[in-house]
This record gives structure tokens, C-alpha cells and sequence, in this order.
């Protein structure tokens, strides 16, 4: 019981100290003022920046899209749907995806964030292409 009140005395003593200390900072609103006017405004470039292709009309390539090729590849790209998705069917690349779990989940992380970053550029690479990692360029 000791220790109980000891510790809820030693909390509330932080507590104390914590909000005396906060008072000694005062907030002028002329000098706030004068800063928000001096700044400058880059919601616009840090929009563009972080968003980059996910902002521009998501690209159709024949009858894939860039959504629908990313959903298969989020939800059912650890068996290589998404790749089926491409046209890479029965090519060379599915028994890394079921006989390597790892590497394929791996490598699915790999498809799915390059087409996240770079849209319909990165999916025309998956057309057809029987390469395991298709975003080396080997």
C-alpha cells in the first residue's frame, strides 16, 4: 500500500511540475501572426511531390488498369494472380510463387509498390513478361 501512494504521489509531482513549467511560455499572437505572413506555402509542391502518379488519371492498357492490377496484387499477389492478371500465365514464373512462399510474397511487395509509384509506366514492363523481377530490367 505504501508503494501505491508513493507512486501516485510521485505521478501527480511530475504532473505539478510539468504544468508549472508550461506556464513560463507565453504566445504573442502579433508575433504568430508576422511568422504565418513571412512563411511560405508548399502545400502545392509537397502535393505534387508525395502523390506523384497516384494524381494523374490512372492509365488503361488494353483491358488492365492500374486498379485492378493493384487489387489482385494486394490481396491475392502471394500466388502471382496479378501476374496472371498481365498475361504472364503459364510462364516460368508460378513455380516461384508456390514453391518459394517467401520469395513470391517478397516479390509481391516488390510489383505492387513499383506500380503504386510509377502507375502505368511500370505496368506495361508486366505485359506478357515471364521474368520473376520484372523492375531490375534484367
Amino acid at each position: 500500500m505504501k508503494k501505491l501512494i508513493l507512486g501516485l504521489a510521485l505521478i501527480g509531482g511530475l504532473f505539478t511540475t510539468n504544468f508549472a513549467s508550461a506556464s513560463a511560455y507565453k504566445a504573442d499572437d502579433a508575433s504568430i501572426d508576422v511568422l504565418f505572413d513571412n512563411s511560405i506555402d508548399i502545400t502545392t509542391t509537397v502535393n505534387e511531390m508525395a502523390l506523384g502518379s497516384m494524381m494523374a488519371p490512372q492509365s488503361v492498357t488494353g483491358d488492365q488498369s492500374v486498379g485492378g492490377y493493384l487489387v489482385r496484387s494486394f490481396f491475392c499477389g502471394f500466388i502471382g494472380l496479378h501476374r496472371s492478371y498481365m498475361g504472364t500465365g503459364g510462364k516460368s514464373v508460378w513455380w516461384w510463387y508456390f514453391c518459394v512462399p517467401v520469395l513470391g510474397g517478397v516479390t509481391n511487395c516488390f510489383d505492387f509498390w513499383w506500380v503504386v509509384f510509377k502507375g502505368g509506366e511500370a505496368m506495361e514492363k508486366y505485359r506478357d513478361n515471364g521474368k520473376l523481377m520484372v523492375w531490375t530490367g534484367n
